[in-house]
């Protein structure tokens, strides 16, 4: 089917006039996301830096506390006698450039080839330049050098240990992550100092994963990989899940049910298919979803968990979230006007 003819405005009117293309009418597209909340943050690194110094010093702190615990003699023994050894420069600086290509890659992915009935608040659009985000985003994967001096054990000498810890770790992160996540909800004062800036967006896309302040960052990620390394989670467990778990906490974050899409080339399989794979160690416990999150992010006090949802189902604040697609269109606000 021809599509319309796009005419510059060279002065020939009548180019346009006597085109036997009609015009279509206007039609009614979902609101663009709602970002005003992010308006004056720094746009760029270097703005970023001055108005946020604690992304730089705050690292500094923690690598050199890192650094310097293997220089204690009890520590050191410890260290020796579990063959733990640092993670080292290289490999972090690896997965943080992996992070954030991925970050960008993701984004581009979903600007581009998301399909908007599997958008779950569907009212919106998804934002295709939320560059505020995009730089705290970057910002705060680059703190991931801190892992540059965490003491990691040697990797896994069996695929059951492999999986024994990788379920350890995703256990006790959740559930880390939920009693600290929900008390920077319900506590005025920790949520104004580790989580407010994350829930500044109501309507997520995938750099609202690392929207964050980098107090926060500890409290719910770094603190909970130094807790696991103390305890001799081996080398290949942490990359395993510090690579798949960015990809995932990307999915979580986009703002699409991706769930439902099938793959390319093998359309009886469905994205949860991949995820359940990669998530064996923990199949028994049931994931949650990118609807749930959403949901979080949308209304604020439900759904505190990271990966699963047991303990929000335990505690009494669980909510399944939307359907995708079924959202009513939020009409802009001078076609509300003339409606009036």
């Amino acid at each position: 089917m021809c599509q319309p003819t796009n005419f510059q405005n060279n002065g020939d009117e009548n180019a346009f006039n006597n085109s036997n293309e009609t015009t279509p009418a206007p039609q009614t597209l979902p609101k663009k996301a709602d970002h005003e909340a992010t308006k004056g943050h720094p746009q760029d690194l270097d703005s970023f830096y001055k108005t946020y110094p604690s992304f730089a010093w705050g690292p500094i702190v923690v690598s050199a506390f890192l650094f310097g615990l293997g220089k204690i003699p009890v520590v050191n023994e410890y260290f020796s006698k579990h063959e733990m050894t640092a993670f080292g420069w290289e490999a972090a600086l690896k997965y943080t450039v992996f992070a954030i290509v991925s970050s960008y890659a993701f984004h581009g992915w979903c600007s581009v080839h998301a399909d908007h009935s599997l958008k779950i608040q569907s009212g919106k659009l998804y934002p295709v330049s939320p560059q505020a985000m995009a730089v705290r985003s970057t910002a705060a994967l680059m703190t991931e050098m801190i892992y540059t001096f965490m003491p990691l054990a040697p990797d896994s000498t069996s695929w059951v240990q492999f999986a024994v810890w990788t379920a350890i770790v995703g256990v006790y992160w959740d559930a880390h992550f939920y009693f600290a996540h929900r008390w920077a909800h319900e506590n005025k004062w920790a949520y104004t100092f580790f989580h407010k800036t994350h829930h500044l967006v109501k309507d997520p896309n995938c750099f609202g994963a690392y929207f964050v302040t980098y107090q926060s960052h500890i409290l719910l990620e770094q603190i909970v990989v130094f807790i696991m390394a103390m305890c001799g989670m081996p080398r290949d467990v942490f990359m395993f899940v510090m690579y798949y778990g960015t990809i995932a906490t990307y999915l979580e974050h986009s703002g699409y049910e991706f769930g439902h899409m099938k793959l390319p080339f093998v359309p009886y399989l469905k994205m949860d298919h991949v995820m359940m794979v990669l998530g064996l160690p923990t199949v028994f416990l049931s994931g949650v979803s990118v609807a749930e999150h959403d949901w979080h992010h949308e209304k604020f006090l439900q759904n505190y968990g990271l990966s699963f949802k047991y303990l929000d189902k335990i505690f009494g604040t669980y909510h399944p979230g939307r359907v995708p697609g079924e959202q009513q269109l939020i009409k802009p606000k001078s076609e509300v006007s003339k409606s009036e």
